[in-house]
């Protein structure tokens, strides 16, 4: 039995594979790590944990805490490298690039090539690699409910109830903040996506992923496919190598 974990910002996934048996889940962790890996750490405990974290290191010690715990083997944590399964790392330190982008970069290039990954989670990230391997850079942005929480955080006098956000003009402060929202998010992946589309394939894939993922991507007029475990794919394909 092998697990496989993205901890995320606000939300972890999982999966457990046991041969062509496969199970998965996740939710929102709140940080609270003993109540988030109790799904995939319960019996039969796995034999083996690979884990790709951005939560940070005091959150990665307590991660591997509970598994020892629970478990009693050693979990590996994959963290971004200069160069691996051909893809290089643009960044001056690399392992300062999210393990979650790294992974998804990873599986997008070992399967497609030259490819565009938007990432929808609770910040919105789009990152390129090229035909060769290499990583182009990325944008990093606040997700929809960041946007969210941020405005009704800051003004004081904005009530918004719930709603569902489409591309047109809103007819309450609610749709108004809904909408305008969704526009803004979905004006700047379009924006990206068409500049990085002068500089790769025109049929290079746009690979999309994360939580927000439907709501944002049912307004996209591009063509992308929608891998909602992009990361655990990527995670899984590494472990593979390593073990």
């Amino acid at each position: 039995m092998k697990l496989f974990v993205d901890v995320g910002n606000t939300a972890l996934k999982w999966r457990r594979r046991d041969g062509d048996r496969v199970a998965q889940g996740g939710q929102v962790h709140a940080r609270d790590w003993v109540k988030a890996l109790d799904a995939p750490l319960a019996s039969p405990a796995p034999e083996s944990v690979w884990v790709a974290s951005v939560a940070g290191p005091e959150a990665d010690r307590r991660i591997a805490d509970l598994v020892r715990e629970r478990t009693g083997c050693e979990p590996r944590f994959y963290y971004s490298r200069e160069q691996d399964f051909g893809v290089r790392n643009c960044y001056p330190e690399a392992r300062r690039l999210g393990a979650d982008r790294w992974v998804a970069l990873v599986e997008c290039w070992q399967r497609f090539g030259a490819g565009i990954v938007i990432d929808c989670g609770s910040a919105l990230t789009i990152d390129a690699v090229d035909g060769a391997g290499d990583f182009l850079g990325g944008y990093i942005v606040p997700g929809l409910g960041m946007l969210r929480n941020a405005l009704l955080r800051d003004t004081a006098d904005v009530h918004v109830e719930q709603a569902s956000a489409q591309l047109g003009l809103g007819r309450s402060t609610g749709e108004c903040v809904h909408n305008g929202l969704l526009r803004m998010s979905v004006a700047f992946v379009t924006d990206v996506v068409v500049e990085l589309r002068e500089r790769l394939p025109d049929t290079c894939k746009v690979l999309v992923t994360g939580g927000d993922a439907d709501e944002l991507s049912a307004s996209f007029s591009f063509e992308f496919l929608h891998l909602p475990d992009l990361v655990l794919d990527g995670l899984e394909r590494v472990a593979a190598r390593q073990e």
